[in-house]
């Protein structure tokens, strides 16, 4: 099953490209996503539901607080890198996007921004999803961080491939940052997963001065 894009309602002014947190763990595959449809419907009366409610929330309070309130929810368009089912790793270990799937939801990637030109920003979602959008082109090319966050042979070799980074702590290095793309006027945003929204514990101390950075972009 392929996941579905949730589209913007008005014109879109941003795009999120992120990476699932379902998939991370486990093989449940969304309909929307990241839930990004549960965010507009009513709070779920079935327990199981709600979780796919909160993480919906988490997802659009995430860039809404990124950007100072600056878009409406209905102006925020939602994809993945990934939107394909993937081989689940094992437990514990974060999913391989493999190189063929990252470049299918690259160009996918591409027709949202050709038809969607009145998107201005984009929020890119976790270490994985950085390093496939910065390899394959559309924004950076530092070979420095391309190193760190290309995957270790060891998890790609695995009979449940998973994706283990060379140096996790590169994405310490671009979150808080704001690049500049292929396509003229579109900015592009690093920022931690939804999952890790609001930020707490360890990724406070990490990433506190780095949000605060990307919010001061939309003070004006």
């Amino acid at each position: 099953m392929r996941s579905k894009d949730q589209n913007a309602t008005y014109p879109a002014k941003v795009l999120i490209i992120g990476e699932d947190s379902n998939l991370q763990w486990t093989d449940t595959v969304t309909e929307y996503a990241m839930f990004a449809d549960y965010y507009f419907r009513p709070f779920p009366e079935d327990h199981g539901e709600r979780s796919r409610n909160v993480e919906a929330q988490n997802l659009y309070h995430h860039i809404l607080f990124l950007t100072n309130d600056r878009f409406k929810a209905e102006e925020i368009y939602v994809t993945n890198l990934c939107n394909d089912y993937v081989q689940p790793p094992a437990k514990g270990k974060r999913v391989l996007i493999p190189e063929e799937r990252a470049v299918k939801g690259f160009d996918h990637i591409k027709w949202i921004l050709e038809q969607n030109p009145s998107i201005k920003y984009i929020f890119a979602m976790s270490l994985q999803t950085n390093y496939w959008l910065q390899k394959l082109g559309l924004y950076g090319g530092d070979e420095t961080f391309i190193h760190g966050a290309q995957p270790r042979r060891v998890g790609m070799e695995c009979i449940e491939p998973y994706y283990q980074p060379v140096d996790a702590k590169t994405l310490r290095t671009i979150i808080g940052q704001i690049y500049d793309t292929t396509l003229p006027e579109v900015k592009i945003i690093p920022v931690l997963p939804a999952k890790d929204f609001p930020l707490r514990d360890k990724n406070e101390e990490l990433f506190r001065e780095a949000y605060t950075k990307i919010r001061t972009i939309f003070c004006n």
